[in-house]
């Protein structure tokens, strides 16, 4: 017998710095919202299990949307995109999660967010210390050096088994192989984008004097 899920998509509009990008996004659930952030050259269907997981739908609202250039989030709609080179920075990322949450009309939600989406969960709670309820930075660095690398997208290798490979050797050997296979598949969709979403990753996003200041380590 057919299983639908009660997950449903949707597409917002909203404006960044000027841009105009139609944002595609999964929710399930009631209760406070928690917006799901994927990782670098991924898409909102890594948080598939948790869309569905009765045990927190029925306490949250759990929204997981595509970064612009990842899944089903087009490029900015207004701009002549295909000439600049996409380079992710820590205030265009901010500023779109934001937007995003403001089209929404999110009252103070909970943001979470895997790998360079834990970076950016601590970059809003620097920025943005009274929009969001919580933070839950998955993952997530002061700093990250290392991973902004001409070799995701060189022209003689092939870029999607690259960027798979390269977070294949990132998984815990004992993860169940259903997932890490799956991993690996969602990976290969996102090539285009990874090497530029390292750039925040590895290069703009850098907290470490901020830690300093305020007397934090790691």
């Amino acid at each position: 017998m057919a299983r639908i899920s009660p997950v449903t998509g949707h597409y917002v509009t909203i404006d960044v710095q000027g841009g105009e990008y139609k944002v595609f996004f999964l929710e399930n659930g009631t209760g406070r919202p928690l917006v799901c952030q994927h990782t670098a050259g991924c898409h909102n269907h890594q948080w598939r299990d948790l869309l569905e997981d009765e045990d927190i739908t029925s306490r949250y609202r759990v929204i997981a949307y595509d970064l612009a250039r990842h899944g089903k989030s087009d490029p900015p709609l207004n701009k002549e995109w295909w000439k600049e080179e996409y380079l992710l920075t820590a205030d265009f990322y901010t500023d779109f999660i934001v937007a995003f949450c403001d089209a929404l009309e999110l009252d103070q939600p909970v943001f979470m967010g895997s790998s360079f989406g834990g970076n950016v969960a601590l970059q809003l709670a620097l920025r943005y210390p009274d929009r969001f309820a919580a933070v839950i930075p998955v993952e997530a660095s002061g700093y990250s050096p290392g991973f902004f690398l001409d070799w995701w997208q060189h022209p003689q290798v092939n870029a999607a088994q690259v960027c798979a490979s390269g977070v294949w050797d990132l998984m815990a050997p004992q993860s169940p192989e259903r997932d890490r296979w799956l991993t690996w598949f969602y990976y290969t969709q996102g090539s285009e984008a990874f090497r530029g979403d390292l750039y925040f990753y590895s290069v703009d996003h850098d907290l470490r004097d901020r830690r300093r200041r305020s007397g934090t380590a790691g």
